[in-house]
Parts: structure tokens; C-alpha cells; sequence
């Protein structure tokens, strides 16, 4: 999504309560929606706006979306805020272990893009996964309150990675207490691309 000329957090606020109603009239079933603000500006998007789905109502959704309601909207609000729904990152997601609580009103997220170096798998990632809870056990660390991986499921530049890694923190301390130990365990046997966020759900 790009902010419009005239964005604010209030207009923002405002935006998500006519979205909300409207999928509620319309009886889609979104899930869960997030705001997603990069935590250092870059050049594709200002702010991500991410939905989920059960994998059955995903492709009905956009079907309805873009064929009856997408112009619309976009006309009412893009001044706002316009996302761009031809430019959609599709994941299928597996959680990893336990969720622990965290204020869904404001919390800190991050994506790494990952690619299994030459000689490297999946048993590699679960062997990685194994240290690294016992490691966060053993020096008293929390970590992330939830952990995902993510793999792609449509075509687009984000796509070409063999999966996501999907974290979410309940402050910025505990991100960067174990900042070290995931990079420096995962460039052992990965490449990948890092983005951080601050999260907040809309819906």
C-alpha cells in the first residue's frame, strides 16, 4: 500500500472502521487483518496490509473483491490509502510451536526471505530450530511470541525465495535479544532478506 496525500492515523482509523463494515456486510470471511509499517522506509510499499484466510475462501475473496468492489473503493479512498491488489504476496503459512500472548495493538514484526544455501534443506532448518529454542532456554530469553514459516504460493519478485520466516515480538528489546542468534544461526546454512515492521491489527 502508498499513503495518499491525505494520510494521517486518524483518516487511517477511520479507513479500517468503513473496511471492517464492509466486510462484514458483504459476509466475506477475512480472518484477521494487520497493518504492517516498515520499521526503515523503502521503495515498494508504505505500509503492508495483511490478510488471512482459510485456504477456501482466499481465491473467492479476491475474485468478488476485484470484479465488484475493488474500483469503488479505490475512488472513495485512495487519497487515503491505495493498495495495490495486483501486486499480492500469497503465503501459506505453518505455524511453529506455541503462540505466547502479545498486544496485537502494537507489536514488532519481521519477514526474513530466506533460500537454502547449496548442500542445505529442511532438516537443516528443524535441526536450527531445535538449538535455537534450547539456546533462548538456556540464557533466559523469551523470543518471539509467534513464529511461521511461510511458503509462496503465487508469482511475484518476494516469490522467488524457497520460504519466510515470520516472527512477532511483544516489544523491541526481546526483537533484539535474539537479533544475533537468529542471524548468525541462519546465514550458517540460508541467505536472506530482512524486514522489520511494527504491527497492529485492524481487524
Amino acid at each position: 500500500c502508498k499513503k495518499g496525500p491525505d494520510f494521517s492515523e486518524k483518516k487511517f482509523q477511520e479507513l479500517t472502521k468503513r473496511w471492517n463494515k464492509k466486510i462484514d456486510a458483504e459476509g466475506f470471511d477475512v480472518l484477521m487483518a494487520i497493518s504492517l509499517a516498515p520499521v526503515a522506509s523503502n521503495e515498494d510499499y508504505d505500509m503492508l496490509w495483511q490478510q488471512e484466510f482459510w485456504t477456501k475462501d482466499r481465491d473467492n475473496f479476491w475474485r468478488d473483491w476485484k470484479e465488484n468492489h475493488e474500483i469503488k473503493w479505490n475512488e472513495e479512498n485512495s487519497s487515503i490509502l491505495l493498495c495495490d491488489s495486483d501486486n499480492i504476496l500469497d503465503f501459506k503459512v505453518s505455524l511453529r510451536g506455541k503462540i505466547l500472548p502479545f498486544d496485537e495493538n502494537e507489536y514488532y514484526q519481521e519477514f526474513r526471505y530466506c533460500n537454502y544455501k547449496e548442500g542445505y534443506s529442511s532438516s537443516d532448518l528443524l535441526a536450527f530450530e531445535e538449538g535455537y529454542k534450547k539456546k533462548i532456554k538456556q540464557l533466559g530469553i523469551m523470543g518471539p511470541c509467534l513464529s511461521a514459516l511461510f511458503r509462496p504460493l503465487s508469482e511475484h519478485k518476494k516469490s522467488g525465495y524457497d520460504f519466510v520466516m515470520h516472527y512477532c515480538f511483544d516489544s523491541i528489546e526481546n526483537q533484539n535479544s535474539v537479533s544475533d542468534i537468529l542471524n548468525d544461526g541462519m546465514s550458517k546454512f540460508l541467505t536472506f532478506d530482512l524486514m522489520s515492521h511494527v504491527g497492529r491489527k485492524i481487524r
